[in-house]
Formats: C-alpha cells, structure tokens, sequence
C-alpha cells in the first residue's frame, strides 16, 4: 500500500529530470544507485518511476510467467501482475536492435524478454538465466571492467 509524502517531499531535480518519489518499498536511493536492478512490470506499466528500478534481495516478491522471472517492489504489485500477467508485459518493446549483453541474441525479435538496470541504464535479456548471469558481475559484460 502506497503512503502519501509530504508534497514538499514529493518532487526533487535531477540535472534535466523531475523524480517523483512515492511511498512505494525498495525505491531506489543513492547508496543503491550503482548496485544492477530489475524493472517492477506493474510499476512500469503506470510510469511510477519511484519504483520502477528495484534491488533485488531475498525478500523482494518474485512471480514467474512463462519461465521468466519478475521481481515486483511490493506484495501489492506481486499480486496484481499475478492475476493478469499478460496486461502488464505486453506494452513494453525494447529499442530495434538490442542486443543481449550475455548471450548476443537479438532481443527485438523475441516475444518474451527480461531487464535490469545498471547505472541508470536498461539493459534486455533473452532469459533469465542471462540476466542472473549478468547481474553477477554487469562491467564485464559493459566493458567497464
């Protein structure tokens, strides 16, 4: 369940970007910002960004859908994506010619993809499998290594 901030805590600037932050758990903070994170679906799907880019733990609320793994920033979202999966993936199209950092599989072909997000920038996977893989060590993939 959302909780309501302050509205003088509602808004903040970042150099050409305005964040709304909302009450939503595991919303991204700056001690988190180099950690790789995954996208809530159902955040994404209402462009709440608060917590769209998420860490994920032990405790963060999982489903699988078709053999893919999809991590959520609340038992709320959980539950929703749960009850009409497909609603929440279906609106979302990676760029043409996304590679998968893992792999080198093209991922605008596929019907079904996975993401994360590393130093404010969104990566496709073909797989889950990929993206864990990724997520274990994201600059030898990025080449920053």
């Amino acid at each position: 369940m959302r909780k309501e901030l302050p509205v003088i805590a509602k808004y903040f600037l970042i150099p050409g970007f305005i964040c709304i932050i909302t009450g939503c758990a595991n919303t991204t903070t700056l001690s988190q910002k180099e950690q790789p994170k995954v996208i809530d679906p159902v955040c994404a799907y209402f462009s709440d960004m608060g917590c769209v880019h998420i860490t994920v733990g032990e405790n963060t609320p999982k489903s699988s859908y078709e053999g893919v793994a999809y991590y959520f920033c609340s038992q709320e979202c959980k539950v929703d994506f749960d009850k009409e999966p497909f609603k929440y993936l279906r609106n979302v199209t990676p760029p043409e010619g996304t590679i998968d950092f893992v792999c080198h599989m093209k991922i605008d072909e596929l019907r079904r993809f996975v993401t994360c997000v590393y130093q404010d920038k969104i990566y496709y996977f073909c797989s889950d499998h990929c993206r864990t893989k990724y997520l274990t060590n994201p600059d030898a993939y990025t080449g920053k290594e």
